[in-house]
């Protein structure tokens, strides 16, 4: 049985139907398939989430050469088609599942390839966002993957809670600006993780500093080193710090990561250690040493 996505086409709507998953009441919350599963989650939206599981996600799979998945959970902002550069619809398998439309060596899956406007706005239910959750989660081809990175929606409601339990996640990545009040909001994410048993693999500061371009000093425009605090506080690893660039931005607008288009910059090394760094923490929780075959620097 399918169900409904909704689309507008000019002055009208019309339905698009996508076949529901076989198996998709089955009780297991693991994803055929998919060895680890790593949600990338904010307390609040503005810092930048959905870029850090871009780039995460693209050196995962460039730099340390895994095999890399990406599902946008932010039914009612997608933003990853616009990021990800990716085009036309999915293919449905003859096991009637959604097949993944793959860039820069990541498999991806968003609400944002599914309807047809990029600006209509997704007016639905809790029950509905769940369902396609389920249907882009489990009824999607992933084939094999070493890891596939959640970019979460923003807050800690009823869709991050049920994400967290219908999906058998390896691990959380909170990620935060500097100033207290995206601190506070982050606290509360790992509180929420904490309370459903998922492990937090750390938490980034995003927008850590602005380097002069003139003098090259750095600028602290949120604060200074408010999510190392945060997350010496709350006894969780610190990921490391991703500085406000210029490129970071216009590389997302363009669909271009920075991870590829500038490999060298502060903010590509950077994503690059914090990628690794993920890795090793996958690998102490699993208690096992082979999740990558070779790590690229």
């Amino acid at each position: 049985m399918g169900f409904g996505l909704v689309k507008k086409v000019g002055g009208g709507f019309r339905s698009f139907s996508v076949q529901a998953a076989k198996g998709v009441s089955s009780p297991s919350l693991k994803i055929d398939g998919v060895r680890e599963i790593i949600a990338v989650a904010s307390g609040k939206g503005g810092v930048g989430k959905s870029t850090t599981a871009v780039n995460l996600a693209v050196a995962l799979a460039n730099n340390c050469k895994l095999k890399v998945g990406l599902l946008d959970a932010d039914v009612y902002g997608p933003s990853i088609p616009t990021m990800m550069k990716l085009s036309g619809k999915p293919d449905v398998s003859q096991d009637r599942k959604l097949v993944p439309i793959e860039n820069y060596g990541v498999k991806c899956m968003s609400m944002g390839v599914l309807v047809e406007g990029k600006f209509d706005a997704i007016v639905w239910r809790g029950p509905m966002v769940m369902k396609a959750l389920e249907q882009m989660s489990r009824g999607v081809e992933w084939g094999n993957l070493d890891i596939l990175v959640v970019d979460m929606p923003p807050g800690t409601g009823d869709v991050q809670l049920s994400i967290s339990q219908r999906l058998q996640l390896s691990g959380a990545v909170i990620v935060s600006t500097p100033q207290d009040v995206a601190l506070m909001d982050a606290r509360r994410g790992v509180n929420m993780f904490s309370k459903v048993k998922i492990p937090i693999l750390g938490i980034i500061e995003n927008m850590s500093f602005f380097k002069c371009p003139h003098c090259g000093e750095p600028s602290h425009i949120f604060g200074k080193e408010g999510a190392r605090k945060t997350a010496d506080e709350m006894s969780v690893p610190f990921l490391g710090e991703i500085p406000l660039e210029v490129d970071i931005r216009s590389t997302s607008d363009e669909g271009k990561p920075i991870v590829l288009t500038s490999p060298n910059s502060a903010a590509s090394v950077a994503y690059t250690e914090m990628a690794n760094k993920l890795v090793r923490r996958l690998e102490e929780l699993s208690g096992q040493t082979t999740i990558r075959p070779e790590i690229n620097l």
